[in-house]
């Protein structure tokens, strides 16, 4: 029993107890508060960033018990903290499985070699062809700057021995690089980059390009690019070659002008047709100004020049530009750097196409596959090296790579696109049988 003087004594201890843990609990909170106010703006990012990550079963409080798992669930759970029964070690390098030779049969007196390069997880293809027997000749998709297609589907319209797809492209079709079909100039660059021209005789020559267009009006001149987007302040000659229209904004003007006379203007009304035979002028801003007072039947000149320091490529009937230079006169010659291509195409491995020519003057079409388990690509020098002398190319360029990098032998895919599945492209180069 309790005592009055008991009594008492156990007051005032509950009594110290209860203010002593408020002011103790105060103490701590300014504590904290005062470490918040010295924390960084970065630590405390982090850590409102860790407040958000999911915490699985844990509980509260001593007192609150987290769920118990369902059986099937602690079997796992318990499974992630054995120890390994086991060291896991870096798989080797697993060599890609060659296609059997008969998918692609090749006969004798055909003029055609095909073949392929397996070594260090590396997987390409190429096609040799005989240039006494064959031609060798770029195509757009579609018939067409405006439009893509899949090789296959480009080859399929064709009589063709192989097909591998082409130069750079944007998504709308519109070509990225010099291209010339049959005479008539239907894409350009702004840079300087190789291309391959062909001969009506089936010879051909490697180097660098620009193209260079002018309009001469009334004593005016101004630049022009072909078959592009019109920009601001700028002119654009379209041709057939482009599609059925020019798809440009009402903000300009169009000069429609057939062997160097004027036949139809149309100010202030974009997208016109683009006759067969005939080449569309379309200006904007300070470019259309020179047109102000153009009338039908008012001559008008267009001049074309292709520039080059590595031969005539302006009497050359058939041109395909992209780049870089991979060899050149039987040496390797990468010349990414100088042609200013982007990190994305200069740097790393990627799947990549190439056209090249062997020391007899035989065309090559050329894949290597990359970004998958079979074959991991190729940088610019080992690719060059593999033309070179796996592939026997004495000069060689690079076509556009990545996922539309697909070559096409007798209607049969012989690569395995990065993407899974053959990428649309712009345009392609072809081997055909001579007639």
């Amino acid at each position: 029993m309790l005592t009055l003087k008991n009594k008492k004594f156990f007051a005032l201890l509950a009594a110290s107890i209860f203010l002593f843990v408020p002011v103790t609990y105060a103490e701590n909170f300014d504590s904290e508060k005062n470490v918040e106010q010295e924390k960084t703006a970065e630590q405390r990012d982090e850590e409102d960033f860790n407040s958000y990550a999911p915490v699985v079963d844990e509980p509260f409080s001593e007192n609150v018990k987290a769920p118990e798992p369902e059986p099937e669930e602690q079997k796992q759970i318990e499974k992630l903290f054995e120890p390994p029964t086991e060291i896991i070690s870096e798989p080797e390098t697993k060599q890609p499985e060659i296609p059997p030779q008969e998918n692609f049969p090749v006969e004798e007196g055909e003029g055609l070699e095909f073949l392929i390069h397996n070594e260090d997880g590396v997987m390409a293809f190429a096609i040799i062809a005989a240039h006494e027997k064959y031609n060798l000749r770029p195509l757009l998709a579609r018939d067409q700057i405006r439009g893509v297609s899949t090789v296959s589907q480009i080859s399929s319209t064709y009589n063709d021995i192989a097909m591998v797809n082409g130069g750079y492209f944007s998504w709308t079709g519109n070509l990225i690089g010099l291209t010339k079909i049959n005479g008539v100039i239907v894409s350009n660059d702004y840079f300087y980059r190789s291309a391959i021209g062909i001969n009506d005789d089936g010879t051909t020559i490697f180097g660098r390009v620009r193209y260079e267009g002018k309009i001469f009006y009334r004593g005016e001149e101004i630049p022009v690019n072909v078959n592009s987007d019109r920009g601001a302040d700028s002119a654009v000659v379209y041709n057939e070659f482009f599609g059925a229209s020019t798809g440009t904004n009402n903000f300009g003007i169009e000069i429609e002008m057939q062997n160097g006379i004027i036949t139809n203007i149309f100010n202030g009304k974009g997208n016109n047709f683009i006759l067969k035979g005939a080449k569309i002028i379309s200006a904007h801003g300070k470019a259309a100004e020179i047109f102000s007072d153009a009338k039908i039947g008012d001559e008008i000149n267009f001049v074309e020049e292709i520039i080059s320091d590595d031969g005539d490529f302006n009497s050359v009937p058939n041109i395909l530009g992209a780049g870089p230079r991979l060899v050149a006169d039987g040496k390797i010659f990468v010349t990414a750097d100088a042609e200013e291509f982007p990190a994305d195409i200069r740097l790393g491995r990627a799947p990549r196409s190439a056209v090249g020519v062997t020391k007899w003057g035989d065309y090559i079409l050329a894949v290597v596959d990359g970004r998958q388990a079979q074959s991991r690509g190729c940088t610019l020098q080992e690719w060059a090296e593999i033309l070179l002398n796996k592939f026997g190319a004495v000069d060689a360029i690079n076509l556009d790579g990545g996922g539309s990098s697909a070559l096409v032998v007798k209607d049969k895919l012989v690569n395995n696109p990065s993407d899974g599945a053959e990428r649309s492209v712009g345009s392609v180069i072809a081997i055909f049988p001579k007639e």
